[in-house]
Protein backbone atom coordinates (compact mmCIF):
# COMPACT_ATOMS: atom_id res chain seq x y z
CA UNK A 1 0.00 0.00 0.00
CA UNK A 2 1.27 3.68 -0.76
CA UNK A 3 2.45 5.52 1.95
CA UNK A 4 0.08 8.72 1.12
CA UNK A 5 -2.65 6.73 1.01
CA UNK A 6 -2.56 4.76 4.53
CA UNK A 7 -1.49 8.35 5.87
CA UNK A 8 -4.58 9.79 4.37
CA UNK A 9 -6.75 6.72 5.85
CA UNK A 10 -5.30 6.62 8.98
CA UNK A 11 -5.72 10.91 9.40
CA UNK A 12 -9.83 10.24 8.22
CA UNK A 13 -9.76 7.40 10.71
CA UNK A 14 -8.70 9.31 13.17
CA UNK A 15 -10.61 12.41 12.53
CA UNK A 16 -13.29 9.66 12.59
CA UNK A 17 -12.83 8.80 16.35
CA UNK A 18 -12.27 12.29 17.60
CA UNK A 19 -15.42 13.53 15.92
CA UNK A 20 -17.42 10.58 16.84
CA UNK A 21 -15.81 11.03 20.82
CA UNK A 22 -17.05 14.48 20.84
CA UNK A 23 -20.74 13.90 19.99
CA UNK A 24 -21.25 10.92 22.17
CA UNK A 25 -19.70 13.17 25.04
CA UNK A 26 -21.96 16.01 23.94
CA UNK A 27 -24.62 13.32 23.86
CA UNK A 28 -23.63 12.28 27.70
CA UNK A 29 -23.58 15.91 28.93
CA UNK A 30 -26.98 16.90 27.44
CA UNK A 31 -28.79 13.57 28.86
CA UNK A 32 -26.99 14.01 32.08
CA UNK A 33 -28.18 17.34 32.25
CA UNK A 34 -31.99 16.19 31.44
CA UNK A 35 -31.43 13.43 34.03
CA UNK A 36 -30.58 16.26 36.85
CA UNK A 37 -33.50 18.45 36.06
CA UNK A 38 -35.61 15.46 35.97
CA UNK A 39 -34.57 14.83 39.43
CA UNK A 40 -34.77 18.23 40.51
CA UNK A 41 -38.73 18.22 39.02
CA UNK A 42 -39.17 15.38 40.82
CA UNK A 43 -37.92 16.64 44.36
CA UNK A 44 -40.19 19.59 43.83
CA UNK A 45 -42.82 17.79 43.38
CA UNK A 46 -42.68 15.44 46.23
CA UNK A 47 -41.73 18.77 48.26
CA UNK A 48 -45.42 20.52 46.56
CA UNK A 49 -47.22 16.97 47.73
CA UNK A 50 -46.05 17.17 51.30
CA UNK A 51 -46.76 20.25 51.33
CA UNK A 52 -50.49 19.77 50.55
CA UNK A 53 -50.52 16.54 52.72
CA UNK A 54 -49.69 18.76 55.62
CA UNK A 55 -52.13 21.68 54.57
CA UNK A 56 -54.94 18.67 54.24
CA UNK A 57 -54.32 17.37 57.58
CA UNK A 58 -54.20 20.90 59.59
CA UNK A 59 -57.45 22.25 57.46
CA UNK A 60 -58.83 18.46 58.30
CA UNK A 61 -58.38 19.05 62.32
CA UNK A 62 -59.47 22.33 62.53
CA UNK A 63 -62.44 20.99 60.75
CA UNK A 64 -62.56 17.97 63.03
CA UNK A 65 -61.82 20.40 66.27
CA UNK A 66 -64.47 23.17 65.61
CA UNK A 67 -67.46 20.74 64.86
CA UNK A 68 -66.48 18.85 68.05
CA UNK A 69 -66.88 22.42 69.75
CA UNK A 70 -69.92 22.96 68.05
CA UNK A 71 -71.19 19.53 69.33
CA UNK A 72 -69.83 20.59 72.64
CA UNK A 73 -71.38 23.56 73.30
CA UNK A 74 -74.49 22.56 71.47
CA UNK A 75 -74.55 19.74 74.39
CA UNK A 76 -74.20 22.87 77.37
CA UNK A 77 -76.30 24.82 75.58
CA UNK A 78 -78.86 21.91 76.20
CA UNK A 79 -77.94 21.08 79.47
CA UNK A 80 -77.96 24.25 80.24
CA UNK A 81 -81.97 24.60 79.12
CA UNK A 82 -82.65 21.62 81.23
CA UNK A 83 -81.40 22.67 84.71
CA UNK A 84 -84.10 24.73 87.08
CA UNK A 85 -82.82 27.88 87.74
Amino acid sequence: MDCDRLMSWLVQQRLFVVIYRALAEAFASEHASRLAAMHAAERNIEERRDALKQLYRQRRQQTITRELLDVVSGFEAVSKADRPM
